[in-house]
């Protein structure tokens, strides 16, 4: 809100801010975005299930399982919703970078399930991965097979680009 009545104020500024905000959003590296997945993923409370797990009237029963999954995926959310917001401005090659982090955030938390964390209830944390294929396949936007490589190695199988 300040920015836009900033900008409405000063109308000559509205170029170079455009500007900034395309050298920022284009500026994404996918080693940083993924260290932030991870932390974000390895912090997850484990008694954050507490008030999503039983029975819920209109609901009915939430499995534990299906909680942290739920939470996991909203975790997810924001970097999916930026995923969007770039390649629906045109910045492919920015889009990607938060793509592979995601990804790399994810596998680096590979092996979690079964844990006694939050993410030992959600499913295989691979399959969290395929919420991010069909993204860019959505926008006929794949992520380019080197890129997937190196942010997940393990994971080619997943792999369909």
């Amino acid at each position: 809100m300040v920015l836009n009545a900033l900008l409405k104020a000063h109308p000559d500024l509205v170029v170079e801010a455009e500007a900034l905000a395309t050298r920022i959003l284009d500026n994404a590296a996918w080693e940083s975005i993924g260290d932030e997945v991870e932390h974000a993923l390895r912090l997850l409370p484990l008694k954050a299930l507490g008030a999503r797990v039983g029975y819920h009237p209109g609901r009915g029963y939430t499995h534990e399982c299906d909680a942290a999954s739920e939470i996991v995926e909203e975790t997810l959310a924001p970097y999916l919703d930026d995923i969007t917001r770039r390649l629906a401005l045109g910045m492919t090659a920015s889009a990607h970078q938060t793509a592979a982090g995601v990804l790399a955030g994810l596998h680096a938390c590979d092996g979690e399930h079964g844990g006694d964390s939050l993410l030992g209830y959600a499913s295989e944390i691979q399959n969290y991965a395929y919420s991010v294929f069909a993204l860019l396949k959505k926008h006929r936007a794949p992520l380019p097979a080197a890129l997937y490589e190196v942010a997940c190695p393990n994971w080619m199988h997943l792999y369909n680009g």
